[in-house]
């Protein structure tokens, strides 16, 4: 019997293989899974991202990266909980390991608008407010300097979206989770950029739909069906 590993982004927790970890609820939003099953005979980096683009392309960070050993599934699991992030990351780029300093929870449109500042040699969310009802809107005021901080959306608490912050600028993010999955050599948090990597699955959920399986084939093809199979 394979392996299992279940990772919950819900409340950020991890388990070894056959063990369990415990499914939160927010706010009784419905928990998504998605099973990753590595059938071939070689160690591979799964990562999980998400980008508005189709083909992806540009920088992203892996929302979520974890390496699974042969014949091993992995179980992940998250809800669509929407944040704000930031971190000093200066001038952003492939590589970078995008850690955020600080996360604050948004929800459209009660406070889906926030301003990030700079003083005393520290930067921090401030004035967080109601906004529009179908983006998150990050205001950088006059302090912020240039090329120093990169500004974002993201989901269960780990980034999806990230931009270089810039002096008087207003970034807008379109809550629509649109998964993708590929494999790639890079941790979790890092930035890459997608269309430079093979393959680059679409992971739809439909309506209703609140799982899926990604099967990668020991021909390197990858098979995405509705559910988590057995």
């Amino acid at each position: 019997m394979p392996s299992v590993i279940r990772v919950n982004f819900a409340d950020h927790s991890s388990s070894g293989p056959g063990t369990t970890a415990a499914s939160a609820a927010a706010g009784g939003m419905p928990t998504y899974e998605l099973k990753f099953l590595n059938n071939t005979a070689a160690t591979q980096t799964f990562v999980c991202f998400q980008s508005s683009q189709n083909p992806p392309s540009g920088l992203v960070p892996a929302w979520f990266a974890m390496r699974v050993s042969p014949r091993t599934q992995l179980l992940f699991s998250w809800q669509q909980t929407y944040d704000f992030v930031w971190m000093e990351s200066g001038k952003l780029a492939p590589g970078i390991t995008f850690a955020a300093i600080e996360v604050l929870p948004a929800t459209l449109p009660a406070s889906s608008l926030v301003t990030l500042t700079y003083g005393s040699g520290a930067f921090g969310f401030i004035d967080q407010r109601q906004g529009r009802s179908d983006s998150l809107m990050i205001t950088c005021d006059g302090t912020v300097p240039t090329d120093t901080a990169s500004v974002g959306i993201g989901m269960a608490g780990a980034a999806t979206e990230v931009m270089q912050a810039a002096p008087n600028m207003t970034f807008t993010f379109a809550p629509t989770a649109r998964y993708w999955m590929t494999l790639a050599d890079v941790v979790q948090g890092e930035i890459f950029d997608p269309s430079k990597l093979v393959p680059v699955v679409p992971l739809v959920f439909e309506p209703n739909v609140y799982a899926l399986t990604a099967t990668l084939n020991p021909d390197g093809t990858v098979t995405v069906q509705n559910g988590v199979a057995a």
